[in-house]
């Protein structure tokens, strides 16, 4: 059995967030396939055939704690536990599966690692960087998507649907090559051209 675990916020005012990319990819993924989602302790969920889609309601820096009970009761392999998340390190409309690795400083998978025991889980990666990168970043993350940037938002959670279907048909080698050469969703903005660097 696959699990999907979308990172985010719960409540209706994280809902476009940028740190929310990952209940709105799995949130898609749930729609295409037509399923309902069932409430938990610490996570929502929708089952289908042969997945598991999981919004923890913990808040993000607790997330770990969702994706433990979710493991507890229908993972087998860490490498079939996939956490969707945002990624200020890649541009917005970019996607990129990955298999292992560090937490890029990103609370919610820190938390995930620290409660699995283990950075061997997968992760599929969506970016959120509009041109430069913010001196605030807590603040950034939690800032909702402007109309255009939800375009080309909306562009790469497509993808992710893509990815999470190669994933489960391909395994992890044939889809990493096919989604992350994959070029990024267009997206510019001309007052990103504008803010400091830092």
């Amino acid at each position: 059995m696959w699990l999907f675990v979308g990172l985010g916020n719960p409540g209706k005012s994280y809902r476009r967030t940028r740190h929310n990319a990952g209940w709105l990819a799995v949130d898609l993924f749930a729609e295409k396939k037509g399923l309902s989602w069932f409430g938990r302790d610490s996570f929502v969920y929708a089952m289908g055939e042969d997945f598991v889609l999981i919004k923890p309601v913990t808040f993000m820096n607790l997330s770990g704690k969702a994706v433990r009970q979710a493991f507890n009761l229908w993972g087998t392999e860490r490498e079939k536990l996939v956490v969707l998340h945002d990624d200020i390190d890649l541009p917005l409309g970019k996607i990129k599966l990955r298999l292992g690795g560090g937490t890029g400083g990103h609370r919610g998978l820190e938390s995930v690692m620290e409660e699995m025991g283990t950075s061997v889980f997968g992760r599929l990666r969506m970016g959120i960087n509009i041109g430069f990168k913010p001196a605030n970043l807590a603040d950034f993350v939690l800032q909702e998507f402007s109309d255009r940037e939800m375009e080309t938002f909306l562009c790469s959670a497509e993808r992710a649907c893509q990815a999470m279907e190669v994933l489960m048909e391909k395994g992890w080698e044939k889809a990493m090559n096919e989604i992350n050469g994959m070029a990024p969703c267009s997206f510019q903005d001309e007052g990103a051209k504008n803010q400091k660097e830092v």
